[in-house]
């Protein structure tokens, strides 16, 4: 069996598939793409979009993580999802909700800060291994602003995704209260959510309003200690416990 991922540096989806292949036990090949340029690779490689993850699995062309996840399901039943009819449909309402809705927020606010911030674009020509960070920077700022733009990171949506923040981690929380998500042994819907908790803990200015909730602590045991992205955003935008 032969399976090639292919990611970009600070994709959380990609981070998502990456965990979901090592949990199943497949054997694959992790391909790390240049970040803005991935686009034109993946259609040249006969992908129908150009976003990650993007995954060849005995020659079928698989996107997106709950594609993934249903694909790595037939493989390896019982290992992403429950056997019980009614505990996998949960699983599959909170995987659903956190590619949808939650999986896009610290994407919009990425690029809203990418397509402003020259420090921002270095960071991630360093963290992508890319030559001469600080020329990259320069030169793809118009390519930021083109990517920002692509998933409707605007001042007004990147300000409703921060307003909106604390209730959706409380939905968090809750899957994990519940028990759909946080058990001994992660789901698809673990994988799919931790590593969007994952993505936000790594902004300076938004890991004081998560650290102490339980969805911090299943981004830890789910991927692990979150590296500080250099990432800000307005202080007058930002929620209750937010650090200003």
């Amino acid at each position: 069996m032969q399976a090639t991922l292919f990611s970009i540096p600070p994709s959380h989806p990609a981070l998502a598939a990456k965990l979901m292949l090592r949990h199943v036990g497949l054997e694959h090949r992790v391909v790390e793409l240049p970040p803005g340029l991935h686009p034109p690779v993946l259609r040249a490689r006969g992908f129908r979009r150009g976003t990650v993850p993007a995954m060849i699995l005995n020659g079928r062309k698989i996107q997106g993580t709950t594609a993934i996840s249903r694909a790595l399901d037939e493989l390896f039943p019982g290992k992403l999802f429950p056997t019980d009819t009614n505990a996998r449909a949960r699983v599959e309402e909170a995987e659903a909700w956190g590619e949808r809705e939650f999986q896009p927020v610290p994407r919009r606010i990425f690029r809203w800060v990418l397509a402003r911030d020259a420090d921002a674009r270095a960071a991630l020509a360093r963290e992508s291994k890319m030559p001469l960070a600080n020329l990259q920077a320069r030169a793809t700022a118009p390519l930021a602003r083109r990517f920002a733009a692509l998933v409707g990171a605007t001042d007004e949506r990147v300000r409703q995704d921060l307003e909106h923040l604390p209730e959706m981690l409380d939905r968090v929380d809750r899957y994990i209260a519940e028990g759909v998500i946080g058990g001994d042994t992660p789901n698809a819907a673990d994988f799919q959510i931790a590593t969007t908790v994952h993505a936000l803990m790594r902004f300076p200015q938004l890991r004081p309003m998560i650290d102490e909730r339980p969805a911090a602590e299943l981004a830890r045991r789910v991927v692990g200690e979150p590296a500080q992205a250099p990432v800000r955003v307005p202080e007058e935008w930002l929620p209750a416990g937010a650090a200003k």
